[in-house]
Parts: structure tokens; C-alpha cells; sequence
């Protein structure tokens, strides 16, 4: 029904960019890069390869309105081809879902085709986790730093409703793992998402 929306624009606003954390995942790249070919075309080609399985993350908030950040952490796994679960633990429990077309939060559906907006942003994150740039570069300019051991891939929104929420998404990583992923929205909010353990639980 229509009273889910605003609960769910509310959700995104100031806590589902935890769905990046996603992009934390047991990430495998492979090692055979050479150095001068680094670039985000090998990166997107790496990540293509790779085997997501299980993570666990700790993400804080820091919110204009607050003194202190929020924090909270979980459990997430990316299912392929298109699907996406994170578990909140702490300090709530919640459960997110997103299979093809549709967002789940707590058993409540969402037709993502439905919110343009909504659907670039979830089709970015898949875009991140599969390795698909073409996907990925339908929504975010994409500006990747340093080398395969030690890079930093900087996202920032080309759609302009994406833009009016989002500065940039970046994303930390070195050799096979993703680190830390830095949101930061338009208003100066920001979420703050470290990858605290990975691999097959």
C-alpha cells in the first residue's frame, strides 16, 4: 500500500546504504593483473571472476542531527545472480531482501520499477558485486585510485534525483578484500561501513 513508501524513502535516507556493505563480501580478485593495466576495467573485470559468499559489518551513522554516530552490525550475502539479504543484528533486528524487482524489508514488498530512483541505486550495488560497469556506469561516473594491492573506487551519481541524495560512495579495498565503504549524502550525512570478517560461515 501507499503507506509503505515515506517509511521506505526514510529507510534509504538514513540507514540502506548499509546495502553497500554487500560489496564487502568475500571478494576473490584475481591476482594476475599487471600493475600498468590497472584501471577500473580490470578492476570491473576482477570482480566478475570473483566469488561473493558471506560477511560480517559494523556501520555508524553519522547523522547532522546527531552528537554521536549510530552504530550497528550484522550479517549480509549476496545470492546470484541479482539477489541481496543483509541482517541487521544490532541495535535492531531487521531483515532486508532484494530479489529481481523486489525490495523486502521485514516481509513488506516493494516494486522497485515502480522508483526509478531507487531501482538505479540497487542496480549500482548488483552492478559493484557482478562486475557489470556497463551497469554500473548507466548511474555513477566511476573514478578508481592506486593499484590492485591497494585502490580506492570512487562512485558519484550521474541521475539527477541519485545526485540530489548522493555526494559519492567510495570504496576501500587491497589485494582481495573490499575494507571499508565511506557514503556520503548531500545534506553531510554519512554512513561509515567496515568489513570486520568474511568468507563461508
Amino acid at each position: 500500500g501507499g503507506f509503505l513508501f515515506p517509511s521506505v524513502t526514510r529507510y534509504i535516507r538514513y540507514s540502506a546504504f548499509i546495502i553497500m556493505a554487500f560489496m564487502g563480501l568475500s571478494v576473490m580478485l584475481t591476482s594476475d593483473a599487471d600493475a600498468a593495466e590497472w584501471n577500473v576495467n580490470q578492476l570491473m573485470h576482477s570482480l566478475a571472476h570473483a566469488q561473493p559468499d558471506h560477511a560480517t559489518f559494523v556501520e555508524k551513522k553519522f547523522l547532522n542531527i546527531l552528537e554521536k554516530p549510530i552504530e550497528s552490525y550484522g550479517k549480509m550475502q549476496f545470492i546470484a545472480p541479482d539477489g541481496l539479504e543483509m541482517h541487521t543484528i544490532e541495535p535492531k533486528n531487521e531483515v532486508m531482501l532484494i530479489h529481481g524487482d523486489i525490495l523486502s524489508i521485514d516481509h513488506h514488498d516493494i516494486h522497485l520499477q515502480d522508483h526509478p530512483e531507487l531501482l538505479a541505486f540497487v542496480d549500482s550495488i548488483r552492478g559493484v558485486l557482478t562486475g557489470n560497469q556497463q551497469m554500473l556506469e548507466q548511474y555513477f561516473y566511476l573514478f578508481l585510485k592506486g593499484d590492485e594491492k591497494n585502490w580506492t573506487l570512487t562512485l558519484r551519481p550521474k541521475q539527477k534525483k541519485l545526485a540530489g541524495l548522493i555526494r559519492y560512495i567510495q570504496v576501500d579495498g587491497n589485494n582481495s578484500s573490499i575494507t571499508s565503504i565511506n557514503t556520503l549524502k548531500m545534506n553531510n550525512d554519512r554512513s561509515l561501513i567496515t568489513i570486520i570478517s568474511s568468507g563461508t560461515p
